[in-house]
């Protein structure tokens, strides 16, 4: 599961090249869309539909067990990140959310608030198997709970925070 997630963030990376560029029109975008899923269908192996709306994509595949959205930047609801406490502070630049796993990108993260986001969640379960670091150039917190796994990193000189959570099978 983690190699097909790896390799559709591999795709999406490719797609917002694409559609970067400023030519946004819907003939493009249409053509955008196809040309990615061809290639997310080889890597994957699996039929998907890819739809782009705004800075947002949506790659369901075709019979409809998976969905991804990558490039929100709004807290996702539903799927993976109902394990997790919503992060209130900073500006998500990125999401990718699905049943399985979501992935957060958070800027403009002062460290006060990645410290009290770290006690969230531990009072939200996540206190087993834990493993905490801190240097110079960062802080994490990894740890597991009865229904999955979670890693939050914080980088004080970017003022970024990275919150992944994968859910148990």
């Amino acid at each position: 599961m983690i190699k097909r997630i790896i390799a559709i963030l591999i795709a999406v990376i490719l797609l917002f090249s694409l559609v970067g560029c400023g030519a946004r029109k819907k003939v493009d975008q249409k053509i955008q869309e196809k040309v990615m899923e061809k290639t997310v269908d080889k890597i994957t192996g699996d039929n998907v539909d890819i739809d782009t709306d705004k800075d947002k994509i949506t790659i369901k595949g075709k019979d409809g067990n998976e969905e991804f959205t990558f490039g929100d930047s709004k807290w996702p609801e539903g799927k993976a990140a109902d394990l997790i406490p919503k992060f209130k502070k900073g500006n998500i630049v990125s999401v990718m959310n699905a049943d399985s796993a979501c992935v957060i990108m958070i800027e403009n993260v002062q460290e006060n608030d990645f410290k009290q986001y770290m006690e969230e969640v531990k009072k939200a379960g996540f206190t087993k198997d834990v493993a905490e670091h801190s240097s110079t150039v960062g802080f994490g917190y990894l740890a597991s709970s009865d229904n999955g796994r979670i890693s939050i990193a914080y980088g004080p000189e970017e003022k970024s925070l990275s919150i992944t959570i994968e859910k148990n099978e």
